[in-house]
């Protein structure tokens, strides 16, 4: 079996410049730019932290997990830990940026759980009045970072940084790749059940894709499962089973040259016909067009009709890159 994680794809850890002991990192991306080469940030790598991009000016293509998303100004786009991450930034794109740790966020309702998913959206498109709120926020993360007095610093950016995320839950709630409208669990229950259903599903995806057995594992009914994944995700448990098997699916036909019948049995199909009509019915072509798809293309678009951006070369190297944020604070 291949380990997605032991995958040879570069993992870019953190390691910024400005205070290095800090778990966060308020910056901009052209400041990034002057770190870390264009043809590096074309090439597939995966971060261990992290990063918000809040486009302000210009355009550029993204690919996150093999989706395609073209940011303009109003695109808030989160990269989270793991997911595989190239991008072609035009020279004129420029946006706020923040890079964060796992460990640094402080502990929350299940709703920054919950906001933290790889299965969640990944770009959202803002109107003016959101993009404003959110800024407003950032420029107060950005004045307390650089501030030279540190003594509350650190639990100040923390709260800030918490006021952010709620504001990007509250703004993008709504949005889902169906369009679906979210429906907000009136208490936390729903939440933290979808929180303990995601961090199962993590561990049994491979061997089972049942809902009855995940509802078994939670020692909830089937219902509850349903009615928490609904909540919570706008979806039903079946959907949000299958969306973490085609993720899979999409990294080990992206990032492996295992034959198609072997990612299949890696993910539980004991028929490689069976696999090739689920992954059909999620990603809207068969495997083998998917993978002659990533070696020339960015990844499918996601909701756009541009023609494919050719990738630039991916033998580069991304590993221990420091970056360092606008006018450092001594």
């Amino acid at each position: 079996m291949v380990d997605f994680d032991s995958l040879p794809i570069p993992v870019v850890p953190y390691s910024p410049v400005c205070r290095p002991g800090s778990g966060i990192a308020v910056t901009s991306f052209q400041e990034l730019l002057q770190w870390v080469p264009r043809e590096s940030l074309a090439s597939p790598h995966r971060l261990e932290f992290h990063q918000l991009l809040l486009v302000t000016q210009g355009t550029g293509t993204f690919s996150l997990d093999s989706t395609r998303f073209e940011c303009r100004p109003g695109s808030l786009l989160w990269i989270r830990p793991n997911q595989v991450v190239q991008a072609i930034p035009q020279p004129d794109l420029a946006g706020d940026l923040i890079m964060f740790t796992e460990a640094f966020p402080p502990r929350m309702t299940a709703r920054l759980g919950m906001l933290d998913d790889v299965l969640r959206p990944s770009h959202w498109r803002l109107g003016e009045p959101e993009q404003a709120e959110l800024g407003r926020i950032l420029s107060l993360m950005q004045e307390e970072f650089q501030r030279p007095e540190r003594a509350l610093g650190e639990d100040v950016l923390k709260h800030l940084l918490a006021v952010f995320l709620l504001n990007a839950y509250q703004i993008c709630r709504s949005t889902h790749e169906d369009g679906t409208p979210l429906v907000p669990a009136r208490d936390n229950t729903w939440g933290e059940l979808f929180v303990r259903f995601r961090k199962e599903l993590e561990g049994s995806y491979r061997t089972t894709r049942q809902v009855e057995d995940y509802a078994a594992a939670l020692n909830c009914t089937t219902r509850a499962l349903s009615r928490a994944c609904h909540a919570v995700a706008g979806t039903t448990t079946k959907n949000v089973i299958d969306a973490r098997v085609a993720l899979e699916a999409r990294r080990l036909l992206a990032h492996t040259d295992l034959p198609i019948g072997a990612v299949a049995r890696q993910l539980g199909f004991t028929e490689v016909t069976n696999f090739t009509k689920f992954f059909i019915r999620r990603v809207k072509m068969t495997p083998g067009a998917f993978r002659r798809s990533t070696g020339t293309l960015i990844g499918p678009p996601a909701n756009v009709t541009d023609g494919p951006e050719e990738l630039l070369p991916t033998s580069c190297e991304l590993t221990g890159i420091q970056f360092a944020a606008e006018s450092c604070p001594p």
